[in-house]
């Protein structure tokens, strides 16, 4: 073929059945970008013979574009949901921390009032039992009769108190009775209309008070020695006896006031 000829049959070569080959070298860029820049260089020559060539676009492919847009949401959903997660855990967290503190609160709050307006209630009794400490057991008087003060059996003067050569206190009359000093009951005990009550002062002193008409302290009361602890009509004669570990005391007066004196 003629030179002239082959050379306007290849200006009328349409651009866009151009194929481009890749070499290797240092450049560095896809295919596509190759082609799209072999395209724009042949577009500007063919512009400058003055030939009427439609410039070669060179769209993505709608497949690659879609892939690409689908692939960049879901990487955008991911990150998403990836940066949603710690910040919800984190919510979460603090909804839960800030749940608890206000039950602390309102615990003490609950535990503060019933103290203050309700004292015998069962969240209080619960706490008392669990801090309170045992109360230790008192130690035994151990004082022997002539180291305790005593005083009168009655509280009239006026009323005539004997004392036999046993020891024994007793008097007929009508009167309140009294323990010859402070103590605690023992024991109570009724025979024939009349009552028996058995008191003990100190590990080793105690008293036995018969023939009251009327006791008025039950076993395991305290006794004092000027609160009366039973009464006599004047009908019964009444009797003290005190005993220093079992035996009878004798060893004693009364004075003018029929109050008790120890001889020793």
């Amino acid at each position: 073929m003629s030179q002239p000829i082959d050379y306007a049959e290849m200006l009328e070569i349409p651009v866009n059945t151009l194929n481009v080959t890749k070499k290797r070298g240092k450049k560095k860029g896809g295919a596509e970008e190759l082609k799209a820049r072999a395209v724009e260089a042949a577009n500007e020559r063919a512009a400058a013979s003055g030939e009427n060539v439609t410039d070669y676009e060179s769209p993505a492919p709608a497949a690659e574009a879609t892939g690409g847009e689908q692939g960049a949401a879901f990487a955008a959903g991911e990150e998403g949901a990836a940066g949603s997660a710690p910040r919800l855990k984190k919510f979460l967290d603090s909804k839960l921390l800030l749940g608890e503190f206000v039950a602390v609160c309102a615990l003490c709050a609950g535990i503060l009032l019933t103290n203050l307006f309700w004292p015998q209630s069962a969240i209080n009794t619960f706490f008392r039992g669990l801090v309170t400490e045992e109360t230790p057991a008192a130690l035994p008087d151990e004082r022997s009769f002539s180291e305790v003060e005593a005083g009168s059996i009655v509280s009239d003067e006026n009323i005539s108190v004997s004392v036999s050569d046993a020891g024994v206190l007793s008097f007929t009359a009508e009167a309140s009775v009294y323990a010859p000093c402070g103590g605690t009951v023992q024991s109570v005990a009724e025979s024939g209309g009349v009552y028996m009550m058995e008191i003990e002062h100190t590990s080793s002193f105690s008293s036995v008070i018969s023939g009251l008409t009327y006791a008025y302290l039950p076993a395991g009361s305290e006794v004092y020695a000027t609160i009366p602890v039973g009464y006599s009509d004047g009908s019964h004669e009444v009797t003290v006896s005190m005993y220093d570990g079992g035996t009878l005391i004798s060893a004693y007066t009364l004075g003018e006031e029929n109050d008790i004196v120890w001889n020793v």
